[in-house]
């Protein structure tokens, strides 16, 4: 076994020998660290802290009528796009009767179909319990 000091002195003279820029890098690494532990410490404790999210001046949020009103926008939306499908639909089968492609017309039938199947969701939204 070696004795303690011997390695504390030979750490000593091996740090005396690097040169002045190599010993102000490993003071200033040394800073950096300390101050890298010092902020991630406190942004963990503020992390950690206690927030009241979505609190209004004390008032509970009624999450179902938020949950409901979300829906709601987004079932207008989804029915307008259907809507827009179904116009989409009803031309595709329109140019194929002009045509007289059997195949496009069976497309065009069901592109306006499934456009108004999507619209007739979004307005039947009280079948899922769903109030818009």
């Amino acid at each position: 076994m070696e004795n303690k000091t011997t390695l504390t002195l030979a750490a000593k003279e091996q740090r005396n020998n690097l040169n002045p820029i190599q010993r102000a890098y490993r003071a200033v690494s040394k800073r950096v660290q300390k101050f890298a532990a010092f902020v991630t410490t406190m942004f963990s404790m503020a992390i950690a802290t206690g927030i009241s999210a979505f609190a209004e001046d004390g008032a509970a949020v009624d999450g179902e009528a938020a949950f409901n009103q979300v829906i709601g926008f987004f079932a207008t939306w989804i029915g307008r796009i259907g809507l827009v499908v179904a116009f989409v639909g009803g031309v595709m089968f329109a140019l194929a009767i002009k045509a007289d492609d059997a195949e496009a017309k069976t497309r065009g039938l069901m592109t306006l179909a499934s456009g108004f199947v999507v619209f007739a969701l979004t307005l039947s939204l009280d079948l899922f319990g769903i109030t818009g």
